[in-house]
């Protein structure tokens, strides 16, 4: 009996996940003029390694086991959560306005045992960048978000919610920097 529990506590570790990321935009009021400026979002994943993998199972031993992935593409994550947060402040999307260029430089979440409770943490990094309709600079800033959360298994389910909430870290960075707002409004 113990065996047979080991065995299929332990297949679950042996089998990939692909999860769906979900990310709510945070309650915001709406920016003052923002509804008269239209912002083109665009995302690109630069990440270095496995660009199919956002995290891996591990096994009761903490050795890692099965890839976790994203079940689309992290770059267009990023992409609509960005633009749901801008939409959320009263912005428009679309052409004409300034273009925000997102680039992925990490997007990963790792597990880690515990005594009574294992712990997931994910990093999101990204490097944003706001150019004029022309396509002069008008601003830049490096994003580095961690999050954690304890959990009892290392599932998909779980690596995606600590990496929405490490992107969610970011974008909070992102719209307290009164730069970022001044750019917007091409300034």
């Amino acid at each position: 009996m113990i065996v047979a529990l080991a065995a299929m506590l332990s297949a679950c570790a042996l089998t990939e996940d692909v999860v769906s990321i979900a990310y709510a935009p945070a309650a915001a009021r709406p920016v003052p003029g923002a509804e008269a400026i239209r912002v083109t979002v665009t995302a690109v994943d630069a990440r270095a390694g496995d660009r199919e993998r956002i995290s891996t199972k591990i096994n009761g031993y903490g050795m890692e086991m099965a890839a976790i992935r994203s079940e689309r593409e992290v770059a267009e994550v990023v992409r609509e959560a960005l633009s749901a947060e801008l939409s959320q402040r009263g912005y428009g999307l679309g052409e004409g306005g300034p273009r925000v260029e997102v680039k992925v430089l990490v997007f990963h979440a790792r597990f880690s045992d515990g005594l009574l409770v294992g712990k997931a943490e994910a990093d999101v990094d990204l490097a944003v960048s706001v150019l004029s309709p022309e396509g002069r600079a008008l601003y830049s800033h490096d994003l580095k978000a961690r999050a954690r959360r304890p959990v009892q298994a290392a599932s998909g389910k779980n690596a995606a919610a600590t990496l929405s909430d490490a992107l969610a870290d970011d974008f909070k960075a992102l719209f307290a920097d009164e730069a970022f707002g001044r750019a917007l409004a091409g300034r």
